[in-house]
């Protein structure tokens, strides 16, 4: 019973962070587009999805590592830090390198260069942030990520809009946006000091106890930002600023819905490991769940196909017209996307992960060359037709082979 308990305290006050924190980013996301227009607000965009690639060279997988290793046993947890700050740190410097090289063979012009050699130091400082918050997730004190991800998000935006007022532009914003995120790298590094002391600057290990695990979570973490990611680095390569920053407004609303499945997975993930591990459950239910969440989603998405052009034109004006017509197609793959819940819920509670890497693993290698000929053929829109098809995909793949491994193995009465 403690046990529960404490996970939901975790997830209220995840769950609390995360609505703040995303109402305050999307005032700013509003302001932000409005302000410096799809031309300049493109820029910005482009560089941040530059960077999100490239941080899938800092060995994203060894925080999961880390978390699991870490929760065996939380008193000996300097342990495992010290085992691995020196491997994080190594990765996380040949990312910034390639992220900077990367960046002298693309198509950019100089400016939108310069603001990549800036933002990685955001590389830097958000690589070891995410390395920092594994402290304070296996040692179930949630309240502090919820409260910087608050901080974090009310400086970046708050600053951001009191220097755009003042007249300001995107080379403000670019550097706001560096400096609290290495303010908040370093503040919750600092109170993470009074949770588990540990050597930052502990010599390399290569650990193959450490880096198998790490590798299979990685590869599991690059083929879902490939898939859901890849989007706006493809736009950048393939077309122009403000067509990044059309597509940006789409997909950023778009991508709201995923915090509400989110918060779900992480809600009823305890449920699904307790359910399944001391029984058996009934094949209907978990077919009745996926199929009353497409049937939600469908609802949901009708509604929002016929208010998402005026209510985009409302908030962000009409130079983001075309986002609208964009969103009423985009906001379809969310359809697919749920009916995935239970089952993906039920194969990690039973440690068959590796389904979902299957399927996103196929989602990602469809992704990239659908996106190039969609393009070709029907601009912008074209990406959100393969953001819907490959989602559509994997999304059977993932619930089809999820069904049979569940009843394979004896999960389904």
């Amino acid at each position: 019973m403690n046990k529960i308990k404490r996970g939901l305290k975790n997830f209220s006050y995840l769950t609390l962070g995360t609505i703040i924190a995303q109402g305050i980013g999307f005032i700013g996301f509003i302001y932000l587009a409005r302000y410096l227009g799809p031309d300049h607000y493109g820029i910005f965009v482009t560089v941040g999805a530059f960077m999100g690639i490239f941080q899938l060279v800092a060995f994203p997988g060894l925080k999961k590592t880390v978390i699991r290793e870490g929760s065996k046993d939380v008193e000996n947890a300097d342990a495992i830090l010290n085992r691995t700050v020196g491997l994080q740190s190594v990765f996380i410097m040949i990312a910034i390198m390639a992220m900077l090289v990367g960046s002298l063979f693309t198509g950019y012009e100089a400016r939108t260069k310069f603001y990549i050699a800036i933002f990685s130091l955001s590389l830097f400082s958000n690589s070891f942030k995410s390395y920092i918050n594994t402290i304070y997730k296996f040692t179930e004190k949630m309240e502090y990520l919820a409260i910087f991800e608050v901080i974090r998000m009310g400086l970046f935006v708050g600053f951001a809009i009191l220097f755009l007022k003042m007249g300001f532009g995107l080379f403000t914003v670019v550097i706001l946006s560096v400096l609290t995120s290495f303010l908040d790298m370093v503040l919750r590094f600092y109170r993470s000091k009074g949770i588990v002391k540990f050597n930052v600057f502990s010599k390399f290990r290569w650990d193959m106890d450490i880096v198998k695990p790490s590798v299979v979570f990685s590869a599991m973490n690059v083929a879902g930002s490939l898939h859901s990611k890849a989007d706006l680095f493809m736009i950048s390569l393939l077309g122009t600023a403000p067509e990044v920053a059309i597509y940006g407004v789409a997909y950023y609303l778009a991508r709201e819905a995923e915090v509400l499945k989110n918060l779900l997975g992480d809600a009823f993930f305890p449920v699904a490991v307790k359910t399944l591990h001391e029984g058996r459950v009934k094949k209907k239910s978990i077919v009745t769940i996926s199929i009353f969440s497409i049937a939600g989603m469908i609802v949901l998405s009708v509604i929002g196909y016929f208010v998402a052009e005026p209510v985009v034109i409302f908030l962000f004006g009409e130079d983001y017209a075309e986002s609208g017509r964009i969103l009423q197609v985009l906001i379809f793959y969310m359809v697919a996307y749920f009916s995935t819940l239970p089952f993906t819920e039920a194969v990690q509670a039973t440690g068959n992960e590796i389904v979902v890497l299957y399927g996103k693993g196929t989602m990602a290698i469809l992704n990239i060359p659908l996106n190039i000929i969609l393009y070709w053929n029907y601009g912008l829109i074209g990406i959100a037709y393969s953001t819907l098809i490959i989602y559509t995909v994997g999304s059977v793949i993932i619930n089809i082979y999820s069904y049979h491994i569940l009843d394979k193995q004896g999960y389904f009465k």
